[in-house]
């Protein structure tokens, strides 16, 4: 009897400490929206790289406001409403990941996948643009203000950041 009773009471502690941990994991994601992009990160970049294929090159990326929206609850849509909506994207603050807070971009029409997520943070003189991503937000690339000096800096590591295989 005492077995019995012991092993109930073992099971509802087992079951309770589920539905515990069920709702903290559901909880709200937090961040602020953005409906303008920091000017410190807004204009062009560039980057010297070679993606881990061939040659190295320059490439550039130009951050603007465009399609920017301020993010609302909305309908992810499917099919040719989808291709209406896909253009644009949002962004939110996030809290410290590796040391540093980051502006994490999404598709408005994204419904799986992490997204990207963008830094500005100034290294010795120069500005930099770091691009990351994936769930553990590794650092995809660093970008700068001018192909020279992205050229000159090429894949340089800074501290803190994840790095990936690239």
């Amino acid at each position: 009897m005492k077995k019995v009773l012991k092993s109930l009471l073992m099971a509802m502690v087992f079951f309770l400490a589920v539905c515990v941990l069920g709702t903290t994991a559901s909880a709200k994601r937090v961040g602020y929206s953005y409906s303008k992009m920091p000017k410190s990160m807004t204009g062009t970049w560039y980057t010297y790289t070679n993606y881990g294929y061939g040659k190295k090159k320059v490439y550039k990326t130009h951050i603007n406001n465009k399609n920017l929206r301020k993010y609302k609850k909305h309908k992810i849509y499917y099919g040719t409403k989808a291709m209406k909506t896909s253009k644009y994207w949002t962004a939110t603050q996030t809290g410290k990941i590796h040391g540093y807070r980051w502006i994490h971009i999404y598709g408005w029409q994204q419904s799986a996948g992490d997204g990207d997520y963008l830094n500005v943070h100034k290294f010795g003189k120069h500005k930099v643009l770091t691009v990351a991503g994936g769930a553990d937000v590794s650092v995809e690339s660093h970008y700068y203000r001018s192909k020279s000096v992205a050229k000159k800096m090429g894949n340089k590591h800074y501290p803190k950041f994840a790095y990936g295989a690239y």
